[in-house]
């Protein structure tokens, strides 16, 4: 079976899994402290200074602040009201990698709509990018992501004798063998790298959604923040971020990445 067969015979299980997604498009300039933005003057809390890092005491950047009344249309009110900011410490300090990190190298929250002041000076050194508009897109699960989702690739890694991998997906009655068969699946079913809102993530290592630390209900992605993309910060080794949020307790977001 070619991996165009294969793709053909899985269409109806890829299609239930299949997320809209839009890649943010941006303009050089800082805009109005509620714009979403890369970088560049946000709005704070009343009477809050810039927030610093808890480790070494530096002002946090400002890598991101999304304005969740002006996300596109179709997204409803899936991701509630407010400002979802994203500060980060660029500098050496540990922990930036994980959700809710004890250390304060991120602060990811959201402010309230139609709360706050600007702030009155922008300690941070990325140039600004404010987004204008969204470019939709389709996303798709990551590999990572397939089996527990029924698609299955049993690689027979122990089978006496030899046995060849095998794809398995009971929903639609379909079964492949071969590694060039399932490579090809795993490459072609998978989500959008880059920075993107919604849809899939595209994981570093593996699945890692911080759970709710008030339901325990697993976070769902907002935003994905890629290295070196629309800010100037690579996360490890070409590391990849996700800010997720609780689609129940929406005032819960997080901030975490691991390299890919």
């Amino acid at each position: 079976m070619t991996a165009d067969e294969a793709l053909a015979a899985l269409a109806p299980w890829i299609a239930k899994r299949e997320r809209p997604a839009w890649r943010p498009t941006v303009e050089e300039g800082d805009g109005a402290p509620t714009d979403s933005k890369f970088a560049g003057l946000p709005l704070l809390a009343e009477g809050e200074a810039w927030p610093a890092c808890g480790g070494c005491g530096q002002p946090l950047e400002l890598f991101l602040q999304l304005d969740l009344d002006a996300l596109p249309d179709e997204l409803g009110d899936r991701y509630g009201s407010g400002l979802v900011q994203l500060f980060y410490c660029t500098g050496d300090c540990d922990g930036g990698w994980e959700p809710f990190n004890s250390e304060g190298v991120s602060l990811c929250r959201v402010l309230p709509a139609g709360a706050g002041a600007p702030a009155a000076e922008n300690p941070g050194t990325f140039p600004p990018q404010r987004i204008v508009g969204w470019e939709p897109l389709v996303d798709r699960p990551h590999g990572m992501e397939h089996e527990r989702l029924g698609l299955v690739t049993d690689y027979h890694f122990n089978a006496v004798p030899y046995r060849p991998t095998e794809v398995i997906c009971e929903e639609v009655g379909f079964r492949a063998e071969g590694m060039a068969t399932a490579k090809a699946i795993a490459e072609r079913i998978a989500p959008a790298d880059g920075d993107k809102l919604a849809g899939w993530p595209h994981w570093g290592q593996g699945p890692e959604r911080p759970a709710c630390p008030e339901c325990g209900e697993a976070m769902e992605l907002l935003f994905q923040l890629d290295s070196e993309a629309n800010v100037p910060f690579m996360f490890g080794d070409s590391g990849v971020g996700h800010v997720t949020q609780c689609p129940t307790h929406k005032q819960v977001v997080a901030f975490g990445w691991a390299c890919c």
